[in-house]
This record gives C-alpha cells, structure tokens and sequence, in this order.
C-alpha cells in the first residue's frame, strides 16, 4: 500500500467510524475469555442493535422452531462467538449505510455488500467451514476500502467508479489512480479499528487472483464478491458461464453446486431486506441461468477450439513451408539433387562418420561426356533433359543410402558410406549401362544416348596412407574422373595411390 496514500488515511478526521457498542465487542472479542453476561449487557443498552442481533440469529440458526428473543437467548444457543460477530456485523452495516457515499452509487454499494456477505457465509456452509458467520461479516466488509477512498478524493473516485465496466477493473484503475486498492485500504482501515487479524488479511486478500491452491477460506471471500456481481449484471449469463469456468478452474464448485448455492442465497434475500431494509431482487431463476451460461460456455469453447484448430493448421502449414524452403536451399533447383554446398557439408560429415565407425567410404565424381555439344546442337533446353535424366539414374542406381549431388554444370557427385571401390565400380557401370538404354527424348523424332566419365576414390579404414580429409577424398576422385575423360571417356575408373 502506497505510503503516502496511509499518511493521509492516517490524518483524515471525518473516515467512517463504528458506534462505540461495536468498539467494544472488538475488545471483548480479543480477549482469550469473555463474559457472556457482560457481553449481554452492552448489546441490550443499544435497543435496535440487540433487535437486529436477534433477527439475525434466528437466520443463522436456520429460524429454529423456538425462536430467539433476547440477546441472551441468541447467546445460549448460537453461541457467545457468533453473537459477537453478528453484533459486529450489524455495526459495520450500521456505518457503512450511514457513510456519505458522494457521487458513488449508494443503492447499488450498498446491494453488494448484503449479497457478498450472505454469498460468503453460504459457501462456506457449503465447504462445510467452521464458524460459518464469520464469513457473513467477511463479505460484508471487503469493500469498506472503498469508502475510506471515497472520503478522501471523493471526485476522482467518482469519476473512475462510474468509468469501471466491473468491479475488478475498479480496482485496476484505482491502483492507477492513488497507488492503492480498496482492498488495502479496507485492511488498513480493519487494522485501524483493532479487528482480528482474520479479517484483516482475508480482506486484504478479497480481489486477488484464486487458483486451485488456494485456501477454502480465500475460495469464500473471492468468490463471493464475483457472486454478487451477477443481481447487477446486465448480461447475466455472460458472467455465470465465466463464473462456472473460473470456479471449476478453482476446484471450488460444479455448476450443480452452483445452482444449489444460488437458490440457497436467493431463498435467504428476503430475510436480509427486512432486518437489513434493504430490497434486493428475490427473483432470480438460476437453472434456466446456468443452462444458457453452459450452453455460452460451449460455445466459446468450440470456437477456441476452432481457432486452436485453425492455428495448430497454421503452424504445421509454417513449418511445412520453412521445410519446403530448408529442403530448396539443399537441392538444385533444375534436377532435384542436392547442389554443392550441400553435398559437400555431407560428405564431411560421412568423412568423419565413418572414421570413427571404422568402414569405408567411396566417392563417384561424374561428368557427362561432350555435353557442351549437346547443348549448342541441340539447346539448353535438350541439355536440361539430359541433367534432369541424369540425375534420376544416379539416384535410381545409387539407392537411398547414398547422397546424389550436382557439384556445378554437367559434373555430379554421389557420396556412398559403408560401399567399398569394388562395389562403388559395380554401381558406375551400372550407371552407364542405363544411360545407354535411356535416351533423352528431345523431341519425337529425336533421340539422344548421354554417357559418362567417372572417377572412384575410396576411404579404406586400414589404408596404409588414408586421405587426411573429404576435400583429398573428393579431389582424388575428381582427378580419376579427368583421367577416365582423357583415356577415351565412357568410362569408369578407380584411385590408385601411388
């Protein structure tokens, strides 16, 4: 709470203030022991508040068959605890009501505190907590903040309680507007009059955030200034569906539970309007209410799932796309093999990977024989047959373990972890062989047969002199390849070291 906002508190003379009856409840209340006729004897010299204590015990007592007439009566069999707090809670609805509210909404002030109290005590009857009044008075007092707040600046509060759309984005603007919230300025205010340290931090606490960690006692004061809100709320069933899912999130209540709580403080309201004068609607059908807000809730949570959906297709479809374009900047455009950078990047990685595994590793270093020929008699467009026809047998022959690569122009590279050079030779001819049995189609009257010079170099894992890298491995085939070109071409040829 901000400091400065507590000084003003602090030398503020006109804040509300408790009749001296209640002052002194507070004090017997402290006490480890209280006298229960004394107790008697300050609430009876208060007609009206003993009148009112009265009525309200024959409501928590469930309105027994023998009523409870005197303050002595509600003592005996209430208990002198609960007494003293319905004593208290009279008092604070006593001052509250008599506070000047300014250019807040009295009526409507005044309708949330009756509701959170009654809310409050009823689920905790519900979570089945002992001292059930307790929580009465817990639910009426959680916005005395904004009282205090109100004496202090009561224009700007005006102001920004009129602009709130909820009660929770009131408490958001006044953190905005004065650095505290009526929530800290309502403990401050309980800790100023010597109230016990219950009240205190479960006001404190009232407007937070409530999870399924959350104390049962923090469950009763969040929840019951939510509640309330729904006897004032101009979309009803808005709010219940937001109230479902948040209470579900909260592992508080189902919406049977809901509905069940609801009647329970809809058949209590006309009790409360006639001991606390007050006429807050009785009707309220909250089965037909929870049905549209689940129907809400569906529907919400279909469309969720709809944009969920619709993401989740975005994101494969993104990915799909980064793949496509990952796979784009590995491969020749023209022939679908992977171009140079590539191929080269994986047979460093094939160099060192079978050194370590301790088998061989063969390279082919390919070139199409008199292509420039082709391409000046035939144009570009015969040569970029012969590419593409040359590149799915390489990869046809070759198989899915090896890597076909197009090392620039008509030379290709085809990388081949775990072949030895006699099976790299097997797969060349091959490959030379279906070059001749697969011309290119040029046109329909036109057909060409391709071959190929080819160079083969071997990493034998017990060579006497090894290659010392990928870069000595593919040269050696390369320039096996030039030899081959230069020995007649249409041929294939293997490293021999010297």
């Amino acid at each position: 709470m901000d400091s400065a906002f507590i000084k003003r508190l602090e030398n503020c003379q006109t804040l509300p203030s408790l009749p001296v009856v209640a002052m002194r409840v507070i004090e017997e209340a402290k006490k480890n022991t209280s006298d229960s006729m004394l107790i008697a004897d300050i609430l009876e010299k208060d007609p009206a508040l003993a009148s009112k204590i009265v009525a309200l015990s024959n409501s928590a007592a469930n309105m027994p068959r023998t009523p409870i007439v005197t303050v002595r009566d509600a003592i005996t069999r209430v208990g002198l605890e609960m007494t003293m707090t319905l004593a208290l809670s009279f008092s604070f609805a006593k001052a509250m009501h008599n506070s000047n509210l300014n250019s807040m909404d009295h009526e409507v002030f005044w309708r949330r505190c009756l509701l959170s109290a009654v809310i409050c005590r009823t689920i905790a009857q519900q979570l089945k907590l002992e001292k059930p009044e307790r929580f009465f008075l817990a639910g009426l007092i959680q916005d005395i903040g904004m009282l205090a707040i109100n004496e202090l600046e009561s224009d700007r509060y005006g102001v920004i309680y009129h602009s709130a759309s909820s009660h929770n984005e009131l408490t958001l603007f006044e953190k905005a507007e004065f650095k505290t919230t009526h929530p800290e300025a309502g403990a401050w205010l309980l800790q100023h009059w010597g109230m016990p340290e219950f009240y205190v931090e479960l006001i404190k606490e009232s407007h937070g955030t409530c999870t399924a960690k959350s104390t049962a006692e923090e469950k009763c004061i969040y929840f019951s200034g939510r509640f309330a809100e729904l006897w004032d709320h101009d979309k009803r069933h808005e709010l219940m569906s937001e109230l479902i899912n948040q209470s579900t999130l909260c592992k508080l209540f189902k919406a049977e539970e809901i509905n069940q709580l609801v009647d329970r403080v809809t058949a209590q309201l006309p009790t409360m309007n006639q001991i606390f004068e007050t006429n807050i609607s009785t009707e309220f059908t909250s089965g037909s209410l929870i049905e549209e807000a689940k129907q809400l809730l569906v529907e919400r949570n279909l469309a969720l799932l709809q944009q969920l959906t619709q993401a989740q297709t975005e994101v494969a479809e993104a990915k799909a796309q980064q793949k496509s374009l990952q796979d784009q900047l590995k491969k020749d455009i023209l022939t679908g093999v992977y171009n140079r950078a590539y191929i080269e990047n994986i047979s460093d990685k094939a160099f060192e990977k079978v050194k370590s595994a301790n088998v061989p590793l063969s390279v082919m270093f390919l070139d199409i024989d008199h292509f420039k020929q082709v391409n000046d008699r035939y144009g570009h467009h015969a040569g970029d047959l012969a590419l593409k026809l040359f590149a799915r047998i390489l990869m046809q022959v070759t198989g899915k373990k090896s890597y076909v690569g197009r090392y620039g122009g008509e030379e290709f590279v085809v990388i081949m972890p775990g072949l030895t050079s006699d099976v790299a030779l097997t797969l060349a001819n091959r490959i030379r062989e279906m070059l001749k049995g697969n011309p290119v189609k040029v046109s329909d009257n036109v057909r060409l047969t391709i071959n190929a010079s080819i160079g083969i170099a071997t990493q034998m894992p017990d060579a006497s002199n090894p290659f010392i890298s990928s870069e000595a491995l593919l040269d050696a085939a390369d320039k096996t390849m030039y030899k081959a070109k230069n020995t007649g071409r249409d041929k294939a040829l293997v490293f021999q070291s010297a």
